[in-house]
């Protein structure tokens, strides 16, 4: 990591205030940090929700009491690299050494760590094989972008401050895809939210800590409606420009009915993976009865629409009812599972399963409610419009919602730590001209 690097990331102008903004936030000791990281766990604390901070392995080598303590508080951490360094223009080889090594400090630091972000929020392709290679539960390093923010308010430089990071990020439009986790070569993928704090401070030139709360709130609706999940990131070093956004989220959030999941990184990641031995047992008795075992966790959250069951249910949202009991008797005028064609796209198959619904291939349409028969090329991008398609079917479905106990959505409130004092933040430059690649 070098200037030009810095300038790719964040352009000269925006480079030369960073370097000036860092004396304000770190000190020759980790006293001031200290005094932002507890604003920050008290906060959370008062406000109900426990942080994920990712933290560089050398700056946790440099301060492991620090980090001790708010683990002993009760905050998650997860491992950002060994050094701040992009790890989307290193190989295979060189990303496992980086890992590694990380490993090994967490664990001489006596640090629990419950997954991995990027520095930069870059990876490459090579990543995942990385991580899935060294048993990390999951990866929040992929970023995606929300349409909350009016460009006809911020002057032009801004404007092109906050697309060169959304560009640098490689960001995908939360508009274009579900915006949940994934599970890859056996860890979980959980996409991470801009805009972040940095995003709208240090590019968008935003300090009014009302309109970060606009910003953020919009998000939560969205995600709300969608039923998706917000990973909100805030820095410990922005917590008092953003503390009063971060209070308004999660009191907004405590006011949803269905409810918003608030959760650490590790709680969605083993959530997540638990949901995936979900299963549904259907089985015909005739007469358009069928006999419903439900193989899942007490927590889990099973949804109807369009039927008629022997048991309690309540009413839950856009229609859909919840059904408490695992063993129930369902009155339906077609079987209520989606059926594909023979010649259906794995990708497609998987992507439905995820999405809690029992899927049967077969070349008999006329058994099914709702059959899908053009999903042989089907595509990630196609993953949107499939969803909204079967949100508005009048077909009768059963299926497992994504969140448990009812929840409608999920929020989970995230910060990365590389530096703790201006040494930690000097030592940057030195660690990557050492370290880049060379163990």
């Amino acid at each position: 990591m070098n200037v030009k690097f810095l300038s790719k990331s964040r352009g000269i102008k925006n480079l030369f205030l960073r370097f000036l903004s860092v004396p304000k936030r770190f000190g020759l000791t980790s006293k001031k940090f200290d005094k932002l990281l507890n604003k920050y766990s008290m906060l959370a604390d008062r406000l109900g929700c426990v942080p994920t901070f990712a933290i560089t392995a050398v700056t946790l080598k440099r301060h492991p009491e620090l980090a001790r303590e708010l683990g002993r508080r009760g905050i998650e951490f997860a491992i950002h690299g060994y050094i701040h360094t992009d790890y989307g223009v290193l190989p295979l080889e060189e990303q496992v050494k980086h890992f590694k090594r990380a490993i090994h400090t967490f664990q001489e630091c006596r640090l629990p760590f419950t997954g991995f972000r990027a520095p930069f929020l870059r990876t490459n392709g090579q990543t995942p094989q990385a991580l899935s290679h060294l048993a990390f539960p999951y990866d929040s390093s992929h970023s995606v972008h929300w349409d909350v923010v009016d460009q006809a308010k911020y002057a032009r430089d801004s404007w092109r401050e906050y697309e060169r990071l959304l560009a640098f990020y490689q960001t995908r439009k939360a508009g274009e895809y579900p915006v949940l986790p994934r599970t890859h070569d056996g860890f979980v993928e959980i996409p991470v939210s801009i805009p972040d704090d940095e995003a709208m401070i240090e590019r968008l030139g935003i300090t009014d800590g009302r309109e970060i709360s606009d910003v953020w709130v919009n998000i939560l609706q969205r995600a709300y409606d969608r039923g998706e999940l917000f990973t909100l990131q805030l820095h410990p070093e922005r917590i008092s420009l953003c503390e009063t956004a971060l209070a308004n989220v999660i009191d907004k959030a405590a006011q949803y009915k269905p409810t918003v999941w608030v959760a650490t990184l590790k709680e969605i990641a083993e959530w997540w993976k638990q949901r995936e031995n979900f299963t549904l047992d259907i089985d015909a008795s005739g007469n358009n009865v069928y006999q419903i075992h439900a193989n899942c966790s007490e927590r889990a959250t099973v949804l109807l629409r369009h039927g008629r069951v022997n048991v309690a249910t309540a009413p839950w949202f856009h229609g859909y009812e919840t059904v408490m009991a695992r063993d129930f008797i369902l009155e339906s005028p077609a079987r209520p599972v989606i059926g594909v064609g023979p010649d259906s796209s794995p990708v497609a198959v998987k992507f439905l399963q995820s999405e809690g619904y029992a899927v049967e291939k077969s070349d008999q349409a006329e058994n099914y409610g709702l059959f899908l028969s053009d999903l042989a090329e089907f595509q990630e991008a196609d993953e949107k419009p499939l969803a909204e398609k079967l949100e508005k079917s009048g077909a009768p479905l059963l299926r497992y919602w994504r969140w448990p106990d009812q929840a409608r959505s999920a929020l989970s409130v995230t910060g990365d730590i590389d530096s703790i004092t201006l040494i930690d933040f000097a030592l940057r430059i030195w660690e990557n001209s050492k370290y880049h690649g060379r163990f």
